[in-house]
């Protein structure tokens, strides 16, 4: 893949680095956060070579790349210096969720940077399993109580961890957030609870205020909420203190105020809270038995795609534990991981597309190796939609397998081939036995049913830049103006995705009337919500996007009277939209309305009228 050309594309096609507020990435996706998403074309973005896919998201535009994702991105940040910047607030209406999702969302998210920190302690709990298999290491050993400290140590203090990413989340300080995971890590505070539970008695403030017992090595929602809780305390003590103060009286009463209530209400609650959780997941698995191992295996790649799955984490942490082993969850991740990578290795055999192939068949391994399933989730299957029935196929069979040999795990590792020995038993021996049981059957089953179900190939491209759109080479196509006024180049617009063309080449016009007409035979492919722009669609392939205004987006739809509706079919001259001129000149927009024919990709040239001024469907441009 060459990086540089990846990113200078998508960069292009995502409006240009002024359309671009910040950027990071995770480990298989680039995250933007874009001060208008309107300028994108999606399926441009998309057919990008090197775009497995994009989501959006919580506010962000995100791209799947997969696993070179860092090298991509290293591209764009050299080309738009993004590595300094932050994701900042944006005036943009948040998405309205519901409550259960919102708090999905919060765990998700405050959960999926500490990930890395997590899988490097798993491994090494893998090791830990290995190595005395193999007689390496004396599990009496000190080495092996070291090497035990080590893998344990992110668990143990997950808190801190958390609290760094809450933080973040909730934009408030880490370095309070992390105090307040280190007061209830504390060894005296542990030890205090841990005796007056033993005996009996209550721990209280002043001799008044009890506090209530919680364990919080491990545990994830505690810290959570009392993170969000100091966001708003921060915030309210820094509006109370003088100005000279600042420097000692904000800290100390930040700490004064929120520490005791972390540990009187906050911290309880939230144990209480994450305890309710682990209990609803498995109450459904109480009632179902292995059945629900295998139902939630079948719809696990779904959960993925909704960002959802690192949610799950702190129940598996929960009763990890508690009870030493985790038995639901982890089994349904594993089968769905094997499937996804045997779908994709099914596609890399039977596609004849040589970059399908190499994409397929990287991805494959990706899955079934490492555990990382995007690259095979996003640039394989959902991509090409029929191997994803057969993943699902694949992931419930063998779901039903693991839960019907009572398979469990004991450890959080990402699940790949490389971490089967967390899910042995050291009292039984069998148990590997069963694992590779189900492994084999969740990869054989995926793979038949993807092999037989089949895709519609991907025909292969000589040319190294891929051709955005399906639609035929035209020859000599009259476009009709669909605006009265006087003609402006595209190059002379006040707006650089317009006038450097990124979108395509064309025209602009100031408009002396405010109504758009049909140019022509064809279909309204999009109508914006804000009806500041459309999407036409010609019966002879011609791809126009009409954008009324500068910025008008920010109208959020006032002033503008849509008369079609996206999908309908037009007839050329038929009014699609009206606008009022003079209330969009009074708020302060530039009414200029580019004309950019979107496919300009599939025409060698664009050839544009020599009047200064232009009516309703006089001859605008002709296209070659």
């Amino acid at each position: 893949m060459d990086y540089q050309k990846v990113g200078r594309q998508i960069l292009e096609r995502l409006g240009g680095k002024d359309n671009v507020i910040s950027l990071v990435h995770c480990m298989t996706r680039l995250r933007f956060v874009l001060k208008d998403e309107s300028l994108v074309d999606d399926e441009l973005v998309k057919n990008t070579k090197g775009v497995m896919g994009i989501m959006k998201k919580g506010g962000q535009y995100q791209i799947i790349i997969g696993n070179e994702v860092s090298k991509v991105y290293n591209e764009i940040c050299k080309l738009g210096n993004f590595e300094t910047s932050k994701p900042k607030n944006n005036n943009k209406p948040k998405e309205k969720q519901s409550i259960l999702s919102t708090i999905l969302d919060v765990i998700s998210g405050c959960m999926a940077p500490v990930i890395p920190a997590l899988i490097g302690a798993a491994m090494m709990k893998v090791l830990l399993t290995v190595l005395p298999m193999l007689g390496l290491l004396d599990t009496n050993s000190q080495t092996y109580q070291l090497l035990s400290i080590i893998g344990d140590g992110a668990f143990f203090f997950m808190p801190v961890l958390i609290a760094m990413s809450a933080a973040n989340k909730f934009n408030t300080n880490p370095y309070y957030a992390v105090s307040l995971a280190l007061i209830i890590l504390h060894p005296n505070f542990i030890s205090l609870m841990d005796s007056s539970k033993e005996l009996g008695t209550t721990v209280k403030f002043f001799d008044l205020i009890p506090v209530t017992y919680a364990f919080y090595p491990y545990s994830v929602i505690p810290i959570i909420l009392s993170v969000w809780a100091l966001s708003y305390i921060e915030k309210f003590v820094d509006k109370i203190t003088p100005v000279i103060t600042k420097n000692f009286l904000k800290p100390l009463l930040v700490i004064l105020f929120t520490a005791p209530i972390v540990m009187v209400a906050i911290g309880p609650l939230g144990s209480i809270f994450g305890d309710s959780i682990s209990k609803l997941v498995y109450f459904i698995h109480d009632k179902l038995g292995f059945i629900a191992i295998g139902l939630v295996a079948g719809v696990y790649p779904f959960i993925v795609m909704a960002g959802m799955h690192h949610a799950f984490t702190p129940v598996k942490l929960s009763m990890i534990a508690t009870t030493g082993f985790e038995g639901f969850i982890s089994i349904s991740e594993y089968c769905s991981n094997m499937a996804q990578g045997a779908s994709a290795l099914a596609v890399s055999l039977k596609t004849k597309n040589k970059d399908l192939k190499q994409t397929a068949g990287s991805s494959a391994f990706s899955a079934l190796v490492a555990g990382i399933t995007e690259p095979a989730l996003y640039g394989v299957t959902v991509r090409l939609k029929k191997p994803m029935l057969g993943a699902c196929i694949g992931a419930l069979v063998g779901g039903l397998v693991g839960g019907f040999f009572q398979l469990k795990s004991f450890g959080v590792a990402t699940p790949a081939l490389v971490t089967i020995p967390q899910y042995i038993e050291s009292n039984r021996p069998e148990s590997l036995m069963y694992v590779l049981i189900t492994v084999g059957v969740t990869i054989i089953v995926s793979f038949i049913a993807t092999y037989i179900i089949g895709f519609e190939d991907i025909v292969d491209e000589e040319d190294d830049e891929v051709i955005p759109y399906k639609s035929s080479l035209n020859i000599g196509n009259k476009i009709q103006s669909p605006i009265e006024g006087r003609i402006v180049p595209l190059d002379k617009v006040n707006d650089q995705t317009f006038a450097t063309k990124v979108l395509g080449d064309g025209i602009a016009i100031i408009p002396s009337k405010g109504e758009v007409v049909a140019p022509f035979d064809g279909e309204i492919d999009v109508f914006f919500e804000t009806h500041h722009a459309l999407g036409l669609k010609s019966d002879s392939g011609v791809e126009m996007l009409i954008h009324v205004g500068l910025e008008t987006v920010n109208l959020q739809g006032k002033y503008f009277t849509p008369i079609k509706k996206a999908k309908d079919k037009i007839k050329k001259g038929d009014v699609l939209l009206t606008f009022d001129i003079d209330k969009i000149k009074e708020e302060g927009y530039d009414i200029i309305t580019p004309i950019v024919i979107t496919n300009s990709s599939n025409y060698m040239e664009f050839i544009s009228t020599k009047e200064e001024n232009i009516n309703k469907l006089q001859e605008l441009l002709t296209i070659v």
